[in-house]
């Protein structure tokens, strides 16, 4: 037996009763999302400002804004290495209206016991960009050359000091890189972003740091910073005569190269219609001059050739990598294998 229904003040019954009703929120949702986007869209970074996702994203956004046809506002969540920022985007509802800006740091935040959520519990549009990672120093820093630095950090041991973003993100990787793999033996502490990290270096607070060399131009050219080595095992792109950090640290050539490309995301139960309304602004932003131009201008990289269900690959094979480096070094206080991560 089959339930009564009202439909606009009409009851209808049975197997026509059931289809009427099918109907009736099929046509609903579907022109829900014809109408998408009829209001501001969030775009959600885990980072404050002036990082390298800050930057790229509040380029992104006001061309990506011309293309889907609704404005854009850059929200920064900052916070336990792009949790926080990654967790509110995830209570929101899945109705395209946030949408996330990430980093790489979903990949360890399980291992890394900082949130139940990975990249999975997301559906992937497209990658963003990345920029390469240098070692930099203050202008008045007596190191000339890495070497000099690796000389230094050799001969006092744990005296020192590097500054990173959080637990987990680009910086500790790089510093548990050089602690583990290449033998040095230096203080490293969180600054919670980019830019605090390049001031603590400034300050005189830390001795080092290892930015994404696409933040550090102004400093660059206002002979505020030197850069030492490229976090690579081949030479800078961007910067003529900054060798890789492998002259120096050979241990650390099988782990390189190690990029930390942005992506974007939104939330699983997204209406397949409007994931594919973002997809086609963001392809069409992510093709655009300004776009092109923002990469070549600001040492960018643009690293959207990598799209869709290739996303979420990626940063499996990424994670496979990283969180048994941070396991394996006593820095993950949760297996890899409790979350069916193979190791490499």
């Amino acid at each position: 037996m089959f339930s009564m229904f009202s439909v606009h003040g009409r009851k209808v019954t049975g197997v026509i009763g059931i289809f009427v009703i099918a109907g009736c929120l099929l046509a609903c949702a579907t022109a829900a999302s014809a109408a998408y986007p009829s209001r501001n869209i969030n775009l959600v970074l885990g980072w404050g400002a002036g990082g390298v996702t800050d930057v790229a994203a509040r380029v992104f956004a006001p061309i990506f804004s011309e293309y889907i046809g609704a404005a854009v506002v850059v929200q920064n969540q900052p916070g336990a290495a792009g949790a926080i920022g990654t967790d509110f985007a995830n209570t929101q509802p899945a109705d395209g209206y946030t949408i996330l800006f990430s980093a790489e740091t979903p990949a360890t935040f399980r291992v890394m016991d900082t949130s139940p959520l990975g990249f999975r519990d997301f559906i992937p549009i497209t990658m963003i960009s990345n920029s390469e990672k240098v070692i930099v120093v203050a202008a008045d820093s007596p190191y000339q050359t890495m070497a000099d630095l690796v000389a230094a950090i050799k001969a006092s041991p744990g005296r020192i000091r590097f500054s990173y973003t959080g637990p987990g993100a680009s910086g500790h990787i790089q510093a548990l890189l050089m602690q583990q793999m290449g033998g040095l033996d230096f203080s490293a502490t969180p600054f919670g972003s980019g830019a605090d990290s390049l001031l603590a270096v400034l300050g005189g607070q830390v001795e080092f740091t290892s930015p994404n060399i696409g933040t550090i131009r102004d400093y660059l050219e206002a002979g505020r910073l030197r850069i030492l080595a490229n976090f690579d095992n081949k030479e800078s792109e961007y910067v003529e005569n900054v060798p890789p950090i492998t002259n120096d640290v050979p241990e650390l050539a099988p782990y390189l190269p190690l990029d930390y490309p942005n992506c974007l995301l939104v939330k699983q139960g997204t209406p397949p219609e409007i994931v594919q309304v973002i997809y086609d602004a963001a392809a069409k932003a992510l093709a655009d001059p300004r776009w092109a131009e923002f990469l070549k201008e600001n040492w960018y990289m643009g690293y959207h050739h990598i799209t869709g269900d290739d996303v979420l690959e990626y940063w499996d094979r990424w994670a496979s990598v990283v969180c048994w480096m941070l396991y394996d070094n006593g820095v993950a206080p949760k297996s890899p294998a409790d979350f069916d991560i193979p190791r490499p």
